[in-house]
């Protein structure tokens, strides 16, 4: 028994390192195709320096125009920037080239939610739900903890559920928005 033991770890030992060595290999192969300004600008999105990430993912875009999710930061920059119709108008763009843009069709969703457009935002969270039902899964609290969130944000579900429940009572029993709660809410990213 002791001796499977041994081999055991020298067989994984041998697989970590190997594993270890490809995957030093592969960063320093593709260390170049990183695009350094697409980083910066998530870095400055979550510092919240929207004015900065907005240019440079306009920068990121103007070099790689089929990179979508560099066009999807500048439309979730404009939307907290609380710029509405040009979000609007970026995300729309979006679904134009791929109609089933996950992060495109969540924000928009959001962004719709937002404005008091419960009905446009039902629409496009039930498209996202469908496509995905990692919708429904909470934020993890590794990436809650990156990204400095103290509490456990709600989910597209869950929101669109609260939602269809609230559209379904009388106009004057419904209670839509709590701006306490809506403000910390995080826009979603993947």
């Amino acid at each position: 028994m002791l001796s499977n033991y041994k081999i055991f770890k020298i067989v994984a030992i041998f697989l970590g390192s190997i594993i270890s060595l490809w995957l030093l290999y592969d960063f320093c192969i593709n260390y170049e195709k990183i695009n350094k300004e697409y980083v910066e600008a998530n870095y400055s999105f979550l510092k919240k320096d929207y004015q900065k990430a907005y240019k440079l993912y306009e920068k990121v875009y103007e070099k790689e125009p089929k990179n979508l999710y560099a066009l999807e930061g500048q439309a979730r920059c404009l939307l907290k920037m609380k710029k509405y119709k040009d979000s609007e108008r970026i995300f729309k763009l979006i679904l134009q080239k791929e109609e089933n843009f996950l992060p495109a069709l969540t924000n928009i969703g959001i962004l719709y939610d937002t404005n008091g457009e419960y009905d446009k935002a039902l629409i496009f969270y039930k498209k996202a739900v469908q496509q995905d039902n990692r919708l429904a899964n909470r934020m993890s609290w590794f990436k809650r903890f990156i990204k400095n969130i103290h509490f456990k944000p709600s989910t597209i579900l869950e929101r669109l559920t609260y939602l269809e429940k609230q559209l379904n009572l009388d106009s004057n029993e419904r209670r839509l928005k709590n701006k306490e709660i809506d403000e910390l809410q995080p826009d979603y990213q993947l």
